[in-house]
């Protein structure tokens, strides 16, 4: 549905290639001024470079679609002196992370969990490549508990895992390439700890 806006800029892009048009005729010599009329005649003036309802229709999608992502809450708003500059929101960044594949980047706290003695514990992981620093942050709180590596994603040691520990691992995601194992027996293993 054209809106009047549209239809107004559709007749004045009508009128200014119609003056255009004349203007050509009338500036060129007699010969070129018959030729160009006859064309004009048949075939009507000549595309004009730029078509304002169309630069107007895209325009509105582009600010419909600005607000839109301002509703969700994924852009907002801000002054600059007497400008506005749309910024992109945390909610927005996790956004497009999630539709880029990629996750969104976490702040580690740097934290210093309890330590208690326990039973043999054995942490298995493999995290991908691109959630790198989820395995960094994992080896360092691994190694501040006490835990020794046995491969590089294989660690062990006789502690009782901190729930804050625990509730960490949850916050940051690193449950579903994570395997905590308790061990009563030791086996082998009693040697190298």
């Amino acid at each position: 549905m054209t809106t009047l806006t549209e239809k107004i800029l559709d007749y004045l892009q009508l009128q200014a290639e119609n003056t255009l048009d004349l203007l050509d005729i009338f500036l060129s010599d007699r010969r070129t001024a018959m030729r160009k009329a006859r064309r004009s005649l048949v075939h009507g003036p000549p595309a004009f470079k730029t078509n304002w309802a169309d630069a107007y229709r895209e325009r509105q999608k582009f600010y419909s679609l600005l607000n839109q992502l301002k509703r969700d809450g994924l852009v907002k708003k801000k002054k600059n002196g007497r400008h506005s500059q749309w910024h992109i929101t945390k909610t927005g960044a996790r956004r497009l992370a999630l539709l880029k594949g990629k996750p969104h980047p976490i702040k580690f706290e740097k934290k210093t969990y309890a330590k208690k003695s326990g039973a043999l514990v054995i942490v298995s992981f493999d995290i991908p490549e691109q959630e790198r620093r989820k395995r960094v942050w994992l080896r360092t709180n691994l190694v501040a508990l006490g835990f020794q590596m046995l491969q590089k994603s294989v660690w062990v040691a006789k502690v009782q895992i901190p729930q804050d520990f625990l509730h960490d691992l949850k916050k940051y995601r690193v449950f579903p390439y994570l395997h905590i194992f308790s061990v009563n027996r030791t086996g082998s293993i009693r040697k190298s700890i």
